[in-house]
């Protein structure tokens, strides 16, 4: 099955084993974020949330 990344547009192919693949079989407008998007937005909201450092 090929998805496309909701952030970043890349297509990738996904096969049965993939943790996503029975969320987005039943429903194709599920949206779907590539390993480096998820990986990127979450480490955005690590640092967003962490204290500025003093000076």
């Amino acid at each position: 099955m090929q998805v496309k990344c909701s952030l970043c547009g890349k297509v990738e192919d996904i096969t049965k084993i993939h943790k996503d693949y029975s969320k987005l079989a039943k429903n194709q407008e599920t949206p779907y974020f590539c390993q480096r998007c998820s990986m990127r937005v979450k480490h955005q909201a690590k640092c967003a949330q962490d204290m500025p450092k003093p000076i």
